[in-house]
């Protein structure tokens, strides 16, 4: 068996290390920060296996103008950031089109359709009985306006399988009793699931590998290099041979990709949540809010509301704009919302495409990509990691990673 490196420690490397160790390698993990810290803390906990439609909209052209002058807009832009990355810009609106966005949506479909099952293999040997729950999301539109214009997104579910129930208000209240009632109905996505905490799950599944003899070294990568058809990583001022290295270092991945001349179009979308204190149970679903494009969802240590997508790079301070508006909104819909106890923003690694990078690398052998999953890290670690240790092991497997491979930029 190979001596594999994963450089990375959020959800996505995690999930590789298990696999590949299933399989017999010996495995190390590479990350300045402690496991599940970063990225894979703040998201809103959704397994969403049902999601197969992303930002990439012909929607979208119409509410541009707001994600530059709308500080309300669930999606902001920093015009001045995004002048420096036009190309990029140029590059995701041409994915923008009808003929597109249904080629994402079903790529996308073809390989989420295989993230429970992936999991279901992690859960069979790691315990997260009191972390993960059998619950659905309800999704929530505000007026019937709002519901028509989501149609477009809601033929693309249809289309690819996505199986959700349509509920007018009168259900959702009696399933949801403390949600203001401001909406005007709302899907319920069938056989979805949540976490409790990303982060005791994440710790969980790296815990499992560390006690199956999996190493981590605490320590930043600062580049992969061939000597003699070899490949090497730096880390703490020395070099260390590798039979495989798998770069899972979500939004800071191409730093990485770059150092052994690859080069890939990612962006930083920095996503933002909220936590609120609860002394009771106020929700018992993950409730998504259309208008502001979020999640509330009830955590093991209170409520968390999560979501929005702003561009503006790693070194912008935090925008308390966003955090503003998803704190309002959030009491607004539901009103018995108790004390703020943190906020937090994080860096969620974005390609043109909206899909991530999946493979071997174009310019060395044996260096191969796990990142670019945007809102989807969560939802697509297990089956990712599943699919890495086939790539790994030459196996053939059920699970078409075409639309997925580096070689398309």
């Amino acid at each position: 068996m190979s001596k594999v490196a994963i450089i990375g420690a959020g959800i996505i490397g995690v999930c590789c290390a298990h696999f590949l160790q299933k399989s017999g390698h010996t495995v190390t993990m590479f990350d300045q920060n402690e496991p599940g810290t970063q990225t894979s803390f703040g998201n809103a906990g959704l397994f969403a296996s049902h999601e197969c439609v992303t930002a990439n909209s012909p929607n979208l052209w119409q509410n541009i103008p707001g994600m530059f002058f709308n500080q309300d807009n669930p999606i902001v832009v920093d015009w001045i950031y995004i002048l420096k990355h036009l190309p990029w810009a140029f590059k995701f609106l041409r994915n923008c089109t009808s003929k597109k966005t249904e080629y994402i949506a079903e790529s996308l479909s073809s390989f989420s359709r295989h993230s429970v099952l992936a999991y279901d293999e992690i859960f069979n040997v790691v315990n997260i009985s009191n972390n993960v729950v059998n619950q659905k999301p309800i999704f929530l539109y505000e007026s019937k306006e709002l519901f028509e214009k989501n149609q477009y997104s809601l033929k693309l579910r249809k289309k690819f399988n996505v199986e959700f129930d349509i509920i007018n208000k009168e259900e959702i209240a009696k399933i949801e009793p403390h949600l203001e009632p401001i909406y005007y109905n709302g899907i319920v996505l069938k056989g979805e699931r949540f976490t409790k905490s990303p982060l005791k799950m994440t710790q969980k599944i790296f815990n499992y590998f560390i006690e199956k003899r999996g190493v981590f070294v605490k320590s930043r990568v600062k580049g992969i290099y061939k000597k003699n058809k070899l490949i090497f990583l730096k880390y703490n001022n020395k070099e260390e041979y590798f039979d495989k290295i798998v770069v899972a270092a979500g939004a800071w991945s191409n730093l990485l990709a770059r150092s052994i001349g690859d080069n890939f179009p990612l962006e930083v979308e920095r996503g933002y949540h909220i936590m609120f204190e609860s002394n009771k149970n106020l929700i018992n679903h993950p409730i998504g809010w259309a208008k502001k494009n979020f999640y509330i969802t009830p955590m093991e240590d209170g409520i968390r509301a999560a979501g929005t997508v702003e561009i503006a790079g790693f070194k912008k301070p935090i925008n308390q704009n966003m955090i503003k508006l998803i704190e309002d909104t959030a009491r607004k819909i539901l009103p018995e919302l108790g004390k703020v106890k943190s906020q937090w923003m994080g860096f969620r690694p974005t390609l043109p495409d909206s899909l991530p990078v999946i493979g071997e690398s174009k310019k060395c052998k044996n260096v191969y990509y796990a990142f670019g999953h945007q809102h989807l890290g969560l939802s697509l670690a297990a089956v990712t990691g599943k699919v890495m240790r086939s790539l790994i092991d030459k196996n053939p497997s059920n699970i078409n990673i075409y639309p997925l491979n580096p070689s398309r930029f």
